[in-house]
């Protein structure tokens, strides 16, 4: 019964439209009925049923052509796939605190150091010969490096350290104060080129002494560990160290670096050379310049990725300015 009752109170159309406000009835304003009377009879007003059907029918063509040229449109001119990005990145404002899980911190370390270093590592080949590291910053192919490539650089390629994958590298530019050159890669064939993830070197020692609080097993000293690879093989050495330094002035390779961050590290730092020092959550926080001492005292020398990302921007500034 009362669905019943429901149904009787609903209005029909009709009965909506007898109902008109009754404030403008008041008003003066007469019905709706007594306004459709007062027009005059006009055959331009008058309803064609035939009218109607072909008016509809062009304006349903005119759509279809509408639609089927935009579809041409489309085929013949597709959309454009955006293009990797080729600015250098900037340091990283956040995601330098370590925090450990069941793992603890050197199985945690070790984790984050493959997902995010490791796939942007590269050899740097000429003639056949590994010559270097380098550290592919940008998703267009920009590879930083300690290798000094002499006169014009040719024949230089690019291999990546775990994929074995190989692509010619010329020389955006070299910055022989600071001991860095910038390569570009080709042949990616418009797909992004594997990065690997920077730090933030000023915020290293804040970064660490946040990790002690989260985390049970994070020695009160900083803890990084610098990366390499040895030839052309396809593994990585992970060097564990402690950052002891933060400001060292170094002489290598005849040219004195200052601002350097000094680590004392478990073994020999020659294959480290010219790749990444990482913080525990694997972000790049510098590059490793130089090294010295024997036995249980052996340093490991890296330029401040702050620094070494700078000096990148102003190859490529002034490589793009000259051309």
């Amino acid at each position: 019964m009362q669905e019943s009752e429901s149904t009787d109170r609903r209005e029909s159309p009709r009965d909506a439209a007898a109902s008109a406000p009754a404030a403008e009835q008041e008003a003066g304003s007469p019905p709706a009925g007594e306004l459709e009377q007062d027009l005059p009879s006009s055959p331009s007003r008058r309803t064609d049923p035939g009218r109607a059907v072909r008016l509809v029918a062009c304006l349903a063509a005119g759509a279809l052509a509408l639609g089927v040229g935009f579809a041409l449109t489309r085929l013949v001119n597709p959309p454009r796939a955006v293009p990797p990005s080729a600015v250098i990145p900037s340091p990283a404002r956040t995601g330098g605190v370590f925090v450990e899980d069941d793992d603890e911190t050197g199985q945690d370390s070790q984790d984050n150091i493959f997902a995010s270093t490791v796939p942007g590592l590269v050899h740097i080949m000429s003639a056949g010969q590994a010559v270097g590291i380098g550290l592919v910053l940008t998703p267009s192919g920009k590879v930083l490096t300690t290798y000094q490539p002499s006169g014009a650089g040719g024949g230089l390629s690019a291999k990546y350290v775990v994929s074995g994958a190989a692509f010619k590298a010329t020389v955006i530019g070299t910055d022989p104060a600071a001991g860095l050159a910038l390569l570009q890669m080709a042949g990616g064939n418009g797909q992004a080129f594997s990065t690997l993830q920077v730090g933030n070197s000023d915020l290293v020692v804040a970064n660490a002494n946040a990790a002690r609080q989260l985390s049970y097993h994070v020695p009160g000293k900083v803890m990084d560990t610098a990366v390499g690879t040895t030839g052309t093989r396809d593994a990585v050495i992970i060097n564990t160290g402690l950052l002891i330094a933060l400001n060292r002035t170094v002489t290598v390779n005849g040219k004195t670096l200052t601002g350097l961050l000094q680590s004392r590290l478990q073994s020999s730092s020659d294959d480290e050379l010219g790749g990444p020092l990482v913080n525990l959550n694997g972000q790049v926080i510098g590059i490793t310049v130089g090294g010295d001492g024997t036995g249980l005292k052996i340093n490991g020398y890296a330029m401040p990725i702050n620094q070494a990302l700078a000096i990148a921007r102003q190859i490529d500034a002034r490589a793009r300015h000259s051309s």
